[in-house]
């Protein structure tokens, strides 16, 4: 069995995954889930890695079968024309890379780091970092001349 990949039509990774499983076909995109911000809530989303391409494994590469696929554009071939093997350790290593946990940005936060408030009462405020602890962080809004304690969570890099 090898692994190919196929370039998706516009937003169309997991859809396209999906019609391979309803056929048999074992497939894989690499994802994530973030939190997402509306106007009136935050939520956690599932969304591609590697946007735009679905990887799929088969014997050989069966054109007739990738062409049922409604939700894929091409397979992605190599210099030579012809399509693109990818090995067995990559796909190991999207997978132990992408386990679908949650990924935050805010691992490398810093004293005096400039940051903005996603969440809570005190949405859209920007401030600066005065003290960083294992979750907590202490933040100082000068706009309204205030100290807040709130999760890291809560902040992103301004």
């Amino acid at each position: 069995m090898s692994w190919f990949a196929a370039k998706t039509k516009h937003k169309g990774e997991f859809k396209a995954m999906n019609f391979f499983n309803s056929l048999g076909v074992n497939s894989y995109v690499p994802s994530y889930k973030t939190k997402r911000l509306w106007s009136d809530r935050i939520k956690k989303v599932t969304v591609p890695a590697i946007s735009g391409y679905v990887f799929f494994e088969l014997p050989k590469i069966d054109f007739a079968l990738i062409n049922l696929n409604p939700f894929t554009k091409n397979v992605i071939r190599d210099i030579g024309g012809v399509p693109a093997i990818i090995k067995d350790k990559e796909i190991a290593m999207l997978k132990d890379c992408f386990n679908n946990e949650l990924r935050d940005s805010n691992n490398n936060l810093f004293r005096g780091q400039k940051i903005k408030i996603n969440s809570g009462p005190f949405m859209f405020k920007k401030g600066s970092i005065n003290k960083i602890s294992c979750n907590k962080v202490i933040i100082t809004i000068e706009s309204i001349n205030i100290n807040l304690v709130i999760s890291k969570s809560s902040v992103i890099a301004a």
